[in-house]
């Protein structure tokens, strides 16, 4: 991209702004005076890079063809147009660049060639997936939940009095959390390597995605008020109780399940349930039930998916509907890099940061159902 590209670029970035800016938004404020900052800059590069132009157009040089100024990319643009090539499944993320403003050459041993194959990241399911979610501009959030339905539809006589029935709304505030965090890398790696680039960026997104899980889980486990249901037998403990909790969720709330939360070692322990005959009861581990068809790791129970994650206590599990958990969230999760962050200079590091802001709340308690095991 050229210069000019560039400040084209950064003056229609300020102008999606100009509305936000005149309702006074802080956020879009600030983030105005750092675009008008950086379009100064680059006016400046541009009337430099001409007038350097017109002297070389004045002096000559041997051949004319060459006398264009050319671009040259750091190290530091190369990362961030490869980032920002990468992993386009994530919502609403952003790579963002604090450029040096000269190029700081290093010398050193070849480095040898590596193989590219380097063993990706297992793709992940997340949790916020099974649920509702809802972007905001604010830094909190105010929801209502509905307490209890009071009275009943009746069936009414010509000229008879109507049933009075009746409900009410609680008002509830929560204020965004931030998960974040970062990773320095050399630049020379990130240069030399430049396949790593994207391998760095992915590994910290998939680790910042799995805290998001567990805050996910926490919040609809911890949420006070969960009606429980307990397992039928000591016997058939787990399919009896999450089929009662389903049935609870559709009964109290209308709504169907969309996901069952387990703890990995309390799913372990259905897929190793055996039968009276010694037969895995899920099948496996060559082939279906009783050698019926291929075997297939099973991902759902009763019909519902399957979320494991370790923050549920083994011995019980969560049984939710989508419509009754929802997650807010303030711009998408954000990557930016940064060049000349505390002391990288000096080492020829990069400090990749990535971050998201989000609530989670449970905003019908009847759509899930906590489900305990029984002594």
């Amino acid at each position: 991209m050229s210069l000019k590209e560039e400040l084209a670029q950064l003056k229609g970035n300020l102008a999606a702004l100009k509305e936000r800016i005149e309702a006074d938004d802080q956020e879009a404020i600030a983030e105005g005076v750092q675009l008008k900052a950086k379009i100064e800059e680059k006016e400046a590069a541009i009337e430099a890079a001409e007038k350097k132009a017109g002297l070389l157009n004045v002096i000559g040089t041997k051949e004319e063809e060459d006398s264009t100024v050319e671009e040259k990319k750091t190290a530091l643009e190369e990362f961030t147009a490869k980032a920002a090539a990468t992993d386009k499944n994530v919502k609403g993320w952003s790579v963002n660049a604090h450029i040096k403003a000269a190029t700081t050459v290093v010398t050193g041993s070849t480095m040898t060639d590596y193989d590219r194959s380097v063993a990706p990241q297992p793709k992940r399911v997340a949790a916020a997936d099974f649920f509702a979610n809802a972007i905001i501009s604010g830094n909190a959030i105010t929801y209502f939940r509905q307490g209890a339905y009071e009275g009943s539809p009746a069936v009414t006589a010509e000229g008879g009095k109507k049933p009075q029935n009746s409900t009410s709304f609680t008002p509830t505030t929560l204020p965004l959390s931030k998960i974040a965090a970062y990773i320095k890398e050399t630049d020379e790696i990130l240069w030399d390597q430049d396949f790593l680039a994207s391998e760095v960026q992915n590994s910290l997104i998939y680790h910042l995605g799995t805290v998001e899980d567990s805050t996910i889980v926490t919040t609809v486990a911890g949420t006070s008020g969960i009606g429980a249901v307990t397992y039928a037998s000591a016997t058939e403990q787990l399919a009896d109780g999450i089929i009662a909790g389903i049935m609870n969720v559709k009964q109290n709330s209308a709504y169907d399940a969309s996901v069952v939360i387990m703890n990995p070692a309390e799913y372990l322990a259905a897929l190793k349930a055996k039968d009276a005959n010694k037969q895995y009861i899920g099948g496996g581990y060559f082939s279906g039930a009783y050698g019926n068809g291929s075997y297939a790791m099973p991902t759902s129970i009763w019909g519902v998916p399957v979320f494991c994650n370790s923050n549920i206590t083994a011995g019980t599990a969560i049984v939710a509907a989508r419509q009754a958990v929802k997650i807010w969230r303030k711009g998408g999760l954000d990557v930016k890099l940064y060049e000349q962050n505390e002391d990288d200079a000096l080492y020829n590091r990069v400090t990749l940061l990535a971050e998201e802001r989000l609530a989670c709340a449970v905003v019908d308690l009847k759509g899930v159902c906590k489900v305990a095991a029984a002594t």
